[in-house]
């Protein structure tokens, strides 16, 4: 390495005193203690234990399998740098990291970009730096979701990544979508499920390029640079808005930015009862001038989508809002709402017992019983997801989720035909939708298609620049199967989901695998606080998956392995 200590210094100090850097002051602390060792010619001897003794007030009692304090922080650091570099420190000429497994610093020179050229303007993906992406207000989760989005989709190091074509995604304009801001002391799901359901219906349009930046993430900062989404994202356009809800009235406003003349080129604004028929009508009213603004209101694959884009609404709005809070709930799927929601969710359709949309999530929560072992009797949810999953394609059969939901009951039933039917007729309904991309390349993956599904996988990430970081776990089956754990577990410490029982199943699976034996354990300890049931229902949790026999004998002996008794 060719840098010297004053470079090393310099870089540090830029990182520390930049104001986007992310990072509380104890993780500044934590870097300069390891940065500061590095120099002193220490860094094999930068341990777990050190570092809280001398960073977090830790005493020499300290054991990290019991308290990881330091595990938790190092993840936290290794995002906060991951966000100044994937922002204001892109041009740095010293890039430093922390490389997992080990908390030693690295450092590698950068070699400046080079100036931008008179090209033709590229779509969303054929820039394929992975450090051009910049903090403009997302946040520290978006920011994960995003530098997780850039070393996945663009840079990593696949053992068998499947690829994204230009020819699969989208060719027209690109439509940066933001999340709806909530005025006054309205519930934030409102805005946050009225963004993503309008975000769902201009997906459906296969004519243009929906990038939904306001679905499961909201802007920290509403005076972000726009410009950068047009820099960064290559869009053309970017879709904002304000939801007022005052009870029985709701004040709702909608702005399209042409982002080439940094102008808007159309603004409504609408006042309506909070009947939900009122407040589908306006979404339907801004997609139509959306559309029409984008693709022209008078062509033949617009107006084939705006029938196709009819919705019936809820007779009610508690039902409209159950709705929305299931969408905010499924964006990290909180085990803890579960209940709550789904009594919502059954209650709402007594009053409207024909609205699709919650027949189909009713569905999934049904089978999220058995996926995450919450109790039921095995047989009788399956039978209420495949009558739930049945209705809501009745009622209205152009709802693409109604038809995913279809298939992922088709799939735990163990009918992969009919799955793959149901799933390509929920894509070829809504083709840009990346949660339903994601549900179904999943399920392809995990019934054996690995490289046809997870292409679709890596396409619902592609589309979707903040995606919830469930996306990823396909992967990390993947490279378990393969028998390469170590990646598995570089792709596990991507995905921040510390409260859901996936990321502590794999991470004591994987260390189990790779012999360390005290991470395994920490691991077990967290997965049975969060499923203390777990060992007795290993099993069928695991089978629902259709992952076959010898995939499922790997992972539980696994497992076993790293102390589960499983019945």
């Amino acid at each position: 390495m060719d840098l010297s200590e004053s470079n090393i210094r310099a870089q540090l100090h830029r990182l520390l005193t930049h104001p986007d850097f992310a990072a509380t002051p104890q993780r500044r602390a934590f870097l300069s203690y390891i940065v500061e060792e590095y120099l002193a010619g220490r860094a094999d001897q930068i341990k777990g234990v050190s570092i809280a003794m001398t960073v977090f007030d830790r005493d020499e009692t300290f054991d990290q399998q019991v308290d990881p304090i330091v595990r938790l922080e190092a993840r936290r650091l290794r995002q906060d740098i991951d966000g100044y570099y994937a922002g204001p420190g892109r041009e740095d000429p010293v890039r430093l990291t922390i490389p997992k497994g080990g908390y030693a610093p690295r450092f590698e020179r950068v070699t400046p970009p080079e100036p931008p050229s008179s090209s033709p303007r590229v779509s969303p993906l054929e820039d394929r730096s992975p450090w051009r992406f910049p903090y403009f207000g997302l946040g520290v989760v978006g920011l994960a979701a995003l530098c997780t989005l850039i070393w996945i989709v663009f840079g990593g190091p696949w053992t068998a990544r499947s690829s994204i074509s230009e020819e699969t995604l989208p060719q027209g304009p690109v439509v940066a979508v933001l999340p709806f801001d909530t005025l006054g002391d309205g519930p934030g799901y409102f805005s946050d499920g009225l963004t993503q359901q309008l975000t769902s219906e201009l997906a459906r349009f296969r004519d243009i390029w929906v990038l939904p930046l306001g679905s499961g993430q909201r802007l920290t900062q509403r005076g972000a640079d726009l410009q950068s989404l047009r820099a960064e994202f290559n869009a053309d356009f970017a879709m904002e808005g304000s939801v007022l809800d005052k009870g029985d009235t709701i004040l709702l406003s909608a702005r399209l930015i042409d982002l080439k003349s940094n102008r808007y080129i159309w603004v409504n604004d609408y006042t309506m009862g909070s009947a939900p028929s009122e407040i589908y009508a306006a979404q339907d009213k801004i997609i139509r001038d959306v559309i029409g603004k984008l693709a022209g209101k008078y062509g033949v694959l617009t107006q084939g989508a705006m029938k196709i884009a009819t919705r019936t609404p809820p007779s009610n709005r508690d039902a409209y809002d159950c709705v929305l809070s299931y969408y905010s709930y499924q964006i990290r799927i909180d085990l803890d709402r579960h209940p709550a929601i789904l009594d919502c969710i059954q209650r709402s359709l007594e009053q409207s017992p024909d609205y699709a949309e919650a027949w189909a999530v009713l569905s999934n929560l049904y089978l999220q019983q058995i996926r995450f072992g919450l109790g039921g009797d095995r047989q009788e949810v399956i039978t209420n997801a495949s009558d739930a999953a049945r209705r809501a394609v009745e009622i209205d059969p152009n709802l693409a989720v109604g038809h995913l939901m279809m298939a992922n009951m088709r799939f735990v039933r163990g009918d992969i035909d009919g799955f793959r039917k149901a799933g390509e007729i929920a894509v070829g309904l809504s083709p840009n939708d990346s949660a339903v991309l994601a549900h179904f390349g999943m399920r392809l993956a995990f019934s054996g298609e690995w490289g046809k599904g997870l292409a679709i996988v890596d396409r619902a990430i592609a589309l979707n620049p903040v995606h919830p970081h469930w996306y990823h776990f396909p992967r990390v089956f993947y490279e378990f199967d393969q028998g390469d754990y170590q990646q598995a577990l570089t792709v596990l410490d991507q995905i921040d989901m510390p409260n859901f029982f996936w990321t502590h199943l794999w991470s004591s699976a994987l260390n189990a695998k790779l012999d360390r034996q005290k991470e395994a354990q920490s691991s077990m300890k967290e997965l049975l606080s969060q499923q203390p049931g777990f060992a007795s229902e290993a099993s069928n949790i695991l089978s629902i998956w259709q992952l076959g026999e010898p995939f499922e004998q790997n992972l539980l002996g696994s497992l076993r392995k790293a102390g589960l008794e499983i019945d």
